[in-house]
């Protein structure tokens, strides 16, 4: 099993000053590793289609891509496990007073509550967010995720998200589910509705935290 986490929004409380209203984070798990193997081979189609060079991130992506994106990636078998935490909705001195302790306590909550569905699992996370989400190291992670539910992850890498479609991929889960819970359906183009699907239990979630 390999986890493959990004996030959208951000972990500060300054909304007066441009901090996000939300922040989603997103777990995309793939249970067979030929499912990643034909990930690489359509989002590298999507972006000769559309003229993406370097990578796919939601929030610099057009909406016509993204439409391609999910258009070439309905087929990959996958599941999401996602968190969208309302900002407003939260009180605890400690999570409102460090950014890095949300998203920590965020990736806690979806590896630690699986109900069982994740064992053995690698997860991948970007190597370049992993002070952001409060990652020192991989022990730090391994015994976060296990603590609870011992077999819950076997692996913990660092990767380049350039490099890493799984990575990417949860990039743009974790954006369409941002706009998705953050918009009005006129202005929302739809990408949660088509990824609600993966997030059905009990292999998925989409936890609404309060």
């Amino acid at each position: 099993m390999h986890i493959f986490i990004d996030d959208s929004g951000d972990g500060g409380f300054k909304f007066d000053s441009g901090s996000s209203s939300h922040l989603i984070m997103a777990a995309c798990v793939f249970r067979d590793p030929l499912e990643i193997e034909r990930l690489s081979a359509s989002m590298k189609n999507c972006a000769a289609h559309n003229g993406i060079r370097t990578e796919f991130k939601y929030a610099k992506t057009k909406d016509r891509a993204k439409d391609c994106f999910f258009d070439c990636t309905a087929d990959i078998r996958y599941h999401i496990r996602a968190i969208s935490i309302d900002k407003a909705r939260i009180y605890s001195g400690k999570l409102r007073g460090s950014p890095s302790a949300l998203k920590s306590y965020a990736i806690r909550q979806l590896l630690s509550k699986g109900f069982g569905t994740i064992h053995d699992a690698k997860v991948i996370i970007d190597g370049q967010d992993t002070k952001a989400f409060g990652i020192d190291d991989h022990a730090y992670l391994m015994d976060m995720a296990n603590r609870g539910r011992p077999g819950t992850l076997t692996k913990v890498a660092w990767a380049d998200s350039r490099q890493n479609v799984g990575i990417q991929l949860a990039d743009m889960v974790a954006g369409a589910i941002n706009r998705g819970v953050r918009t009005h359906k006129p202005a929302d183009p739809g990408h949660l509705q088509l990824l609600r699907p993966r997030t059905y239990q009990p292999n998925g979630t989409l936890w609404h935290f309060k």
